[in-house]
């Protein structure tokens, strides 16, 4: 057939502005290229449609036989040189050199082109072929198999090579039959990559044949854990332990199951830290010889895999020999994260290895430990890829780096050499939550989905190092998501901001037409079953002026209330003017939008005083500031960007002095105090005027609580380290009592 329905070769395709089309539903992502065809005819795909395919391309085959299964119908080859009659869908190969983008992701380039007559798909990869199909489906109305599709030429790219997704399988388990949605909506955004982590101190899930134990034991833990109630989630076996595993065939056919829809699985094993699961069915590989648990907690556990002892690192290989059988990946992932070294400073066997293989210290000996890892699985044909922390004592050459803790180790290794996966805390966590109030449990950060739209995996990397950026994921750490409905409430709608950022040129990325075009991928999540979060309406913000309220939609009509009651249609509207409190009030705030005429969900903030300047003497960890401790809730927290040393201070000084019987300072993850990144060692203390400090109490697993004597105004208060601690800190809230 000829190709007459290709795009014109477009030197610069990616400078084109975007352009609104009314007639073509929202894509979502944004297309490098889109043309209308004003006034021509949509074509009708009905059940006499006929599916076409190139003949000698597996491909074109796979997606053509991928398409007709989705819309009922049934793919034929085509012959060569054949004619189609009108109404075919054909999955064709351009004529050489027609296909001609800019050097790039041309593997997964294709173009469509709709007339009334015919579609045809043009690629040259299976992927490409694919990506055609997935835009020919958003073309038509949500969760259809029929219908019309408006006339129009598509020429499309991605931006980046690694388009991912995480999943955290290890703080609780899901079902196969819901890892193979998963993977669909990874599929239906143009994702190409589902990280899968397998292994952590709360549970091992991958069957490893040589080591049975790890299945049978180290997948299951006493209870659900993490403050959750046991009724959120099914995944109890017939002895009341909750967990589960992945069979090696089950592992097999999400392998097979992804590979069709363009998604390449890569396999977290973590090495040498968050091994408690593994080392507590093989306690001979940790440096104290157990006993160990599996945890119902999360943070960082002291009790690692032990570095100097020898049949570690077979453990490790014989792991990894199975892995690399089911996982036809390119890349494997060793974590590497979070791997506190105290147990190597006081272990015989690991100071031992220091010694004898020349090491400085003990960051230098877990880099001993990913150099070897590398090389192994570079026999094996396989890539190392490890969160940025591999980083700590120097970098085999050819491992490439995950940068979570902002960009900086990312640009730390691209300048060095290193391909990178960007994907930090602050727009790509989805465990975070994605408003100041009325959301799930997550984990206490936030990420709303305009700021994910914000994330650019280039930012701050030289111009010359781009091309060591593969691109970016989102990574969702399931710690309070004990079942599918509230891992998909977190994931959707936000991996459709992250799916644009990484598939579409930059310049064309624009927040108010995608603001615009996602009412469309609502439509589509709800025809797929997805529990995504709806529009919320509204967002409080709290700035230096007073409190505004920001609209989900531009010129909506607000209504609010300062009393704690619903707001009604007859409620306040607001005008624009900021508000403002007066000082030692604790006022809630309640807002909604009207919305198409209709109430939206109501938000609500309490704006808490005593005001207070607080400072600290550790950084911050994205927009966890430290005023966000003494707000009045403990769902918001400061988060220390790193563990406290003796004498770190976070300190309150009120603009006037308090009056109380009692003060409380609550910390750690766990919305009730404890839990990891706690003030292990510290004190509590007052000052009547901020210089002279008076200790009230000691913290005790996160929390320190104490009188304030008689009479007492307290101008300042403060948390102070006593001693050093390997977690991080995250301090909740400071509380006045009667």
């Amino acid at each position: 057939m000829k190709k007459t329905l290709l795009l014109a070769a477009v030197a610069a395709f990616s400078s084109v502005a975007p352009v609104a089309f009314p007639a073509l539903p929202g894509l979502i992502p944004l297309p490098v290229q889109v043309q209308e065809i004003a006034g021509a005819k949509p074509f009708l795909l009905n059940t006499k449609t006929r599916v076409f395919y190139a003949p000698g391309n597996a491909g074109a085959k796979a997606a053509a036989q991928f398409c007709a299964e989705a819309f009922g119908l049934k793919a034929e080859v085509l012959k060569p040189h054949g004619h189609c009659d009108a109404g075919a869908i054909i999955f064709d190969v351009p004529a050489a050199g027609t296909l001609d983008f800019a050097k790039g992701n041309e593997a997964e380039a294709y173009v469509l082109a709709v007339s009334e007559n015919h579609i045809e798909i043009s690629a040259e990869n299976f992927g490409g072929f694919f990506y055609g199909f997935q835009t020919l489906s958003q073309l038509l109305p949500a969760g259809a198999k029929s219908g019309t599709v408006p006339a129009c030429k598509i020429k499309d790219m991605p931006r980046f090579k690694w388009r991912g997704m995480h999943l955290d399988s290890c703080r609780h388990y899901q079902d196969p039959e819901w890892i193979k949605k998963f993977i669909d909506l990874l599929a239906s955004q143009k994702l190409n990559t589902f990280h899968w982590h397998l292994t952590e101190d709360q549970g091992w899930r991958i069957e490893i044949k040589k080591y049975p134990k790890l299945t049978e034991s180290a997948a299951w833990r006493k209870g659900i854990g993490f403050g959750l109630n046991p009724a959120d989630s099914t995944h109890y076996n017939d002895k009341g332990q909750y967990g589960g595993f992945y069979t090696q065939e089950q592992i097999k056919e999400l392998v097979k199951y992804a590979a069709a829809r363009n998604v390449s699985i890569v396999p977290e094993i973590e090495l040498p830290g968050h091994a408690v699961a593994a080392l507590s069915v093989y306690p001979q590989f940790g440096c104290t010889g157990g006993p160990y648990e599996v945890m119902m907690v999360g943070g960082v556990s002291d009790e690692v895999y032990c570095a100097g002892n020898e049949a570690v690192y077979g453990f490790w290989q014989d792991i990894f020999d199975e892995v690399v059988e089911l996982f036809p990946s390119e890349f494997v992932h060793v974590g590497g994260d979070e791997c506190p070294k105290k147990r190597w400073k006081t272990c015989p066997k690991c100071q031992a290895k220091i010694k004898a293989e020349g090491l400085k210290d003990e960051h230098e000996l877990q880099s001993y430990v990913i150099k070897r890892m590398e090389k192994y699985l570079a026999s094996k044909g396989k890539r190392l890829i490890g969160w940025d922390e591999i980083l700590e004592g120097g970098l085999p050459e050819r491992a490439s780096v995950m940068s979570w803790r902002g960009a900086a180790g990312g640009i730390t290794a691209a300048n060095a050499g290193h391909d990178v996966v960007m994907t930090p805390t602050n727009f790509c966590y989805f465990d975070y939550s994605q408003a100041r109030s009325g959301e799930p449990r997550s984990f206490g950060g936030f990420v709303p989905l305009e700021k994910v739209y914000r994330f650019n995996p280039t930012e701050g990397v030289p111009a010359d190092k781009h091309a060591h950026i593969l691109g970016g994921q989102a990574n969702l750490w399931t710690e309070y998501m004990p079942n599918e409905k509230h891992m998909e409430y977190m994931i959707a709608p936000r991996i459709s901001a992250l799916a644009e950022v990484v598939w579409t040129p930059r310049e064309r990325c624009n927040w108010d037409d995608f603001s615009t075009r996602i009412a469309d991928q609502y439509k589509r999540f709800e025809a797929a079953g997805i529990n995504y979060r709806k529009p919320e309406g509204i967002v409080i913000k709290e700035t230096s002026d007073g409190v505004v309220f920001d609209p989900d939609l531009k010129n909506a009509k607000i209504v609010f209330t300062t009393d704690g009651s619903e707001p009604t249609a007859e409620s306040a509207v607001w005008t624009g003017t900021p508000l403002k409190f007066e000082n030692d009030k604790t006022v809630t705030i309640k807002a909604r939008a009207i919305l198409n005429g209709k109430l939206a969900r109501v938000n609500a903030k309490t704006v808490h005083m005593p005001k207070a300047k607080v400072t600290s003497t550790m950084g911050t960890v994205d927009e966890n500031f430290p005023p966000r401790c003494i707000d009045g809730t403990l769902a918001t927290i400061y988060w220390a960007d790193r563990a406290p040393r003796t004498g770190d201070t976070v300190t309150a000084v009120f603009e006037k002095p308090q009056t109380a019987g009692t003060i409380r300072a609550v910390t750690g993850k766990n919305e009730t105090g404890g839990g990891s990144d706690r003030l292990v060692n510290g004190v509590l203390e007052i000052s009547p005027d901020g210089n002279a400090w008076t200790e009230i109490a000691k913290f005790s697993d996160g929390i320190a609580e104490g009188k304030i004597p008689a009479g007492t105004r307290v101008k300042a208060v403060r948390l102070r380290a006593t001693g050093t601690q390997s977690e991080w800190l995250v301090v909740r809230e400071i509380e006045f009592g009667k």
